[in-house]
Order: C-alpha cells, then structure tokens, then sequence
C-alpha cells in the first residue's frame, strides 16, 4: 500500500501546485486580435488565446457553426462548435446534441465536452453576417477523463477569416453515392483515451470546391470528424479523427456523414479489463491514471507496473512505479504481490506516522476471499519519533463486496471497498478508504472524507 504516501506528496505539493499555472495555461487579460479572441477558466487556471476563424458549414437542418483558435503560446487549440438549422441569439446545449467543445495539446486532450460529459452550455449574444459574440460554461472532461467545470467562457469572431467562401458540395463513395470500404486504424479499448493513431479514412467524390465537414455521430463516447477546404474536385480520400474515451467493450457501428450521404462502419473496442478476475492486475505495463474529484486542484498521478520480479527479503512482488501526469520521471514505487487471496504490500511505516528512521514491513492491503466486515491488523511496528518510541499499527475492515460502482463514465460491477485506519498504540488518529474494482485494480481513493481521487483511466496488459 504504499501508494498511500501519494496523498503525504500531494499535501505537500497543493501549496505549489496553487501558486503556479499548468504549461497550458496563461495569466493575464484578454488579447483582442483582428480576427477575435476567446477565453475561459478552470478552479486554478486562466486560458487565452485568439480566434482563428468563424464559419458555417452544411445545409438544411445540419449547419454546424465552428469556432477554431489557438491559445495565446501557439501550442492549444481552441474547437468550440455548435448544431442547428439556423443560428441566432440564444442559448445552445450539449445535453440536446447542440455544442461540443474541444481543447487540446500537441499530444493529448486537455478538456472535452458533449452530451456524454455533462451539461455544457453556449449562449450567443450577439450575431451578425460579419461578428459573432458570445460565452459559455459547463461540464468537461479533462485530461484524466475526470469532471471540472468550466466558467467564464467567452468568444468573440468575425465571420470568414479563413475557411472563407462557399461550403463543398459531395458525396461519400463515387459519384453515385456508393460507399466505399472505409480504412481504419488504431486500437480501440475501454477507458482509453483516442490518440492521433485511432483514425478512419473514407473516400469522397468532391462536386465543388468549399469547406467541408465530415464526421460520424458520437458511439460509445467516440466521435470521428475533420474539417478543412477542399480545393479540387474528383475522388479524394478524407482522414477522420478520434476523440472521446470509450465507457465500453464490444463491437459498435459509426455512421459518418457528408453532405446527403452517409456510410457505417463497426470498431470492435477491446475490454480494458484484465481476464484474470482479481482485483489489482499485475502485468507488465498495466497502468492506471487518478484525478483529483473536487477538481479544487488540477493534479493527476499514475502507477504503472514496471517489473514482477522485484526481490526483497526473499519474497518476489511487482515494481509499480509512481508518477505525475503528464508522465515525467517516477518520484516513487509501490511493491505489491498477491497469494490465495490476499494483497501484500511492502511499506516504509515512516512514510505515514513520521519515525525518525525508516521502518519497513508487509502489511496485508487487502483480502478478496472474506466476507463484508470481516477486520484485520497490521504487524505493531515501533519507531522514534523526536527520540521518543511509539508503537503504530494499521486496522483494515471490508466495507462492502461486490458493491456496484460509477465513477465518472465508468460503471463497475463489482467493487469491494476497504477502510483503513492508523493506530498509534491503541488510538486510531486517521482512516483513508480504499476500493479495488474486479480485473481492473485500485479505482478510488478518500482520505479522511476530505481528499478523494478516482480512476480516470486505466490500460490493462
């Protein structure tokens, strides 16, 4: 268990995390460019950045309205785009398939929002054939797939920038609309977040040229689109993009559209769960990624399972390694190993009740073959404190088994939840609950009914 000492880190960090911004973000106030300009704000942090273009794509009942810009460093960008027959003052809202948002980084997704996240909601304030105004707010996902609102959006455009001129005209397929065997590309797997790898790439025949949008309707929390100019007409192959983390396992059919046509295909999405059904799967690789609940600190961290052959005392456990998200160097490890049922953890006692000399022990985290209630203790381990010694134990209690659990898009079946309390000679002083979700692992963490994080993530080997 000695992931615990996550928790010790991160008080530390909090005061450091709140007094510096993410490489994403920017202080300051808005920057007012020609073209226009947008802005909006998480718990911690200002974005900023400028507006690239403002433009109306499609016919019909199936406009879309885009708003794409770039952060104030170049390196974000800035989708926001809404759904409609006809745009105008008002108010527009994911929860009725009417907006989406999307900012991202050169390699991940740093918020995302649609009708699968929350409600997230866009108001026009003002539009016109040359400028369009307006704010939002919401629900979003972040970069750990974790829930944080979103507030004091705002935008501002004129019309037309780039992508100005008329929308293309065109089916899917050849000329007479038959579809043609769409290529696609990457591995699709539950609780995994699309990369630039999960791509699909359909065959279109462009009857003029124009702005074009291409995209499927949202499955299993995946969406396909691009957008750009077509320039010449003829058969042409178009690059669909993924974005999205997929809730579920099993075969699902897209339907992508442009113009009148539309055309399915089926992505078989791989269980992200391990098949060996325990509940902390140690396969090399196997990794999972936690973010904060109250989103009160944009703050995520990750175990990774980096070795099974770690040797200490004679006993062999996994190697987990710790780290922050983004990945950078591991600032600590985890050694776990499981026999007939129960979990062992290899753990520095000092981590917790602060011993003047490192204090080491194997302490069972967790049991999956006793019933709901069943208690047991740690070995008493005595250490110094300021000279003085102090006997310190641990008492763990299973809380519920088997206990059905959601945590953000998730929904896990069987979960078993387990208490933890540290107990200075006879005197609990602190509790920190723990749940372990059945072939995927550690899912929840809550110290003190005050600091919680949950899975946003996880990748099984």
């Amino acid at each position: 268990m000695k992931y615990l000492k996550v928790f010790v880190a991160l008080f530390v960090a909090m005061a450091l995390l709140n007094a510096c911004q993410k490489e994403y973000s920017l202080e300051g106030g808005g920057l007012k460019l020609p073209v226009g300009n947008w802005e909006f704000k998480d718990s911690t942090n200002e974005y900023i950045g400028t507006m690239d273009t403002a433009y109306i794509s499609g016919t019909g009942v199936n406009k879309e309205l885009h708003l794409l810009g770039k952060s104030a460093v170049g390196n974000q960008v800035f989708n926001l785009t809404l759904y409609a027959d006809s745009f105008k003052v008002g108010t527009y809202k994911a929860s009725l398939f009417q907006t989406t948002f999307e900012y991202s980084g050169p390699v991940k997704m740093i918020y995302q929002a649609s009708q699968l996240n929350g409600e997230f909601i866009v108001n026009i304030s003002s539009i016109s054939a040359n400028l369009i105004t307006g704010n939002f707010s919401g629900t979003a996902l972040d970069s750990a797939n974790i829930s944080r609102q979103i507030f004091d959006g705002k935008f501002k455009s004129t019309f037309g920038e780039v992508n100005a001129g008329p929308t293309s005209l065109g089916v899917l397929g050849d000329s007479s609309g038959n579809c043609k065997p769409v290529v696609l590309n990457g591995i699709y797997k539950q609780g995994i977040t699309a990369t630039t790898a999960n791509t699909v790439q359909v065959q279109v025949t462009v009857a003029s040229v124009g702005a074009y949008n291409i995209s499927t309707n949202s499955v299993n929390g995946i969406v396909f689109s691009k957008t750009g100019t077509f320039t010449t007409t003829g058969v042409q192959n178009v690059i669909l993009n993924a974005s999205g983390v997929p809730p579920f396992p099993g075969d699902q059919t897209f339907t992508v559209k442009f113009g009148n046509s539309q055309c399915a295909f089926t992505v078989n999405f791989l269980f992200g769960a391990a098949p060996s059904e325990d509940y902390y799967p140690l396969n090399v690789n196997n990794n999972w990624t936690f973010g904060k609940v109250d989103g009160a600190v944009s703050d995520s961290f990750a175990y990774k399972v980096i070795s099974n052959n770690k040797n200490i005392n004679g006993i062999t456990y996994s190697d987990l390694a710790i780290y922050d998200v983004p990945p950078a160097a591991a600032y600590d490890s985890a050694y776990i190993r499981k026999a007939n049922g129960n979990y062992y953890t290899y753990m520095n006692y000092s981590d917790y009740f602060f011993f003047d000399q490192p204090q080491y022990a194997e302490t069972i985290i967790l049991k999956d073959n006793v019933p709901q209630g069943n208690t047991w203790n740690s070995a008493t381990v005595t250490g110094n404190i300021a000279g003085a010694p102090i006997p310190v134990s641990f008492k763990f209690t299973i809380l519920e088994k088997g206990a059905p659990v959601t945590l953000g898009i998730f929904n896990l079946p069987d979960v078993i939840k387990v208490k933890m309390e540290a107990i200075v000679g006879s005197f609990p002083i602190s509790a920190t609950e723990f749940w372990y979700a059945k072939n995927v692992g550690p899912v929840y963490m809550n110290q003190g009914g005050t600091t919680a994080f949950q899975i946003g993530r996880w990748e099984m080997y």
